[in-house]
């Protein structure tokens, strides 16, 4: 007998390299005056996957969170569309790198943090999968200080410090990504943000500041079925983390610098996630930009092995019409199974 795939099942068979009847597809951003507790972002967070029916959820918080641990914090305007000012950074010399100790997920920003990775999960229907963002601990890092150049300046006079902290912020992240699986999380999705791109440093500089400590946090998640990793920013270092342990390798592949969808498929093991362009397709005013990108990234692609997804967070004025229009490409395309 023919039937539909469950949303589950569709998106464990493209990171399996399967058929499914479909490409899964999801996308995500920030609601900026609802990320200031666990209610109002689980809240967001379920309105929007229900409104657009989307096969698995990216709990999208404030990136802040991750630093908020040490002191990091930020001031939140309460207009949906405008991003919160930095009002304070703790890391100014490199000896307060001696002050970032580990901690654990009693710490109140990491707490708030499962209580809504609890709270999605009891509001999504049970074959939703859920993953929690995680950022490679190098970017919690530099989130500490005034800006990624000046980790970089201390990394280079004062290695030893910063990678001392830099190890705190990765066993504080391994208690937590252990966490946020009991709490009910499919896995993760391991952003590395500024840092896995040649803009930035050097591959070989990226393996010795971050590559160890990301495979330290990703071993925490290693048993989870669905574990994401998303390699931010253009020229980015994608094909040479394509080791890293992920079911499905996230990033904006129609970015200048970058490798496309088929230069992904043919590197990573698991399933590639994106195709669309946030910034740039999915913000014109007709949907027309939209449906080219997708209809290239299944030629790419063939179908297989491919989530439909933005190749970054997408922003909060993002037109809903090509989010609908997204959403009704993928469904025309469903074919049946047996």
């Amino acid at each position: 007998m023919a039937a539909r795939m469950t949303r589950r099942q569709r998106v464990m068979e493209a990171i399996g390299g399967h058929a499914a009847d479909r490409p899964p597809v999801s996308f995500w951003g920030h609601a900026y005056h609802r990320e200031s507790s666990a209610r109002e972002l689980a809240e967001a967070t379920l309105e929007f996957r229900e409104r657009y029916d989307w096969d698995f959820v990216k709990l999208n918080p404030r990136a802040s969170y991750h630093g908020e641990v040490w002191g990091l914090s930020f001031r939140y305007s309460g207009v949906p569309d405008e991003k919160p000012k930095r009002l304070e950074f703790p890391v100014r010399s490199p000896a307060d790198w001696a002050r970032v100790a580990a901690r654990d997920s009693s710490s109140a920003p990491l707490a708030e943090q499962l209580e809504a990775v609890r709270l999605v999960r009891q509001g999504l229907p049970a074959d939703v999968p859920l993953v929690q963002t995680v950022f490679s601990p190098l970017s919690i890092a530099a989130d500490l200080a005034e800006s990624p150049q000046a980790v970089l300046a201390h990394l280079r006079t004062d290695e030893a410090r910063v990678l001392a902290a830099v190890e705190a912020i990765t066993n504080t992240f391994r208690g937590y990504v252990k966490d946020v699986l009991v709490a009910g999380a499919d896995g993760v999705f391991f952003a590395t943000v500024d840092w896995a791109t040649r803009d930035l440093v050097t591959p070989a500089e990226y393996f010795r500041w971050a590559r160890p400590f990301d495979l330290a946090v990703l071993e925490a998640a290693r048993g989870a079925p669905f574990n994401v990793l998303h390699v931010c920013r253009r020229n980015n270092l994608l094909l040479q983390l394509a080791d890293y342990p992920a079911h499905a390798f996230s990033w904006a592949a129609t970015e200048p610098g970058n490798p496309d969808l088929r230069a992904g498929l043919s590197a990573v093991t698991g399933a590639v996630m994106g195709g669309v362009g946030q910034e740039d397709a999915l913000q014109a005013a007709t949907p027309e930009a939209v449906l080219r990108q997708l209809d290239d990234g299944l030629e790419l692609t063939g179908g297989r092995r491919w989530i439909v997804a933005p190749g970054c967070s997408i922003p909060p004025r993002t037109p809903p019409e090509n989010l609908r229009a997204i959403r009704d490409w993928v469904a025309a395309r469903t074919v049946e199974t047996v």
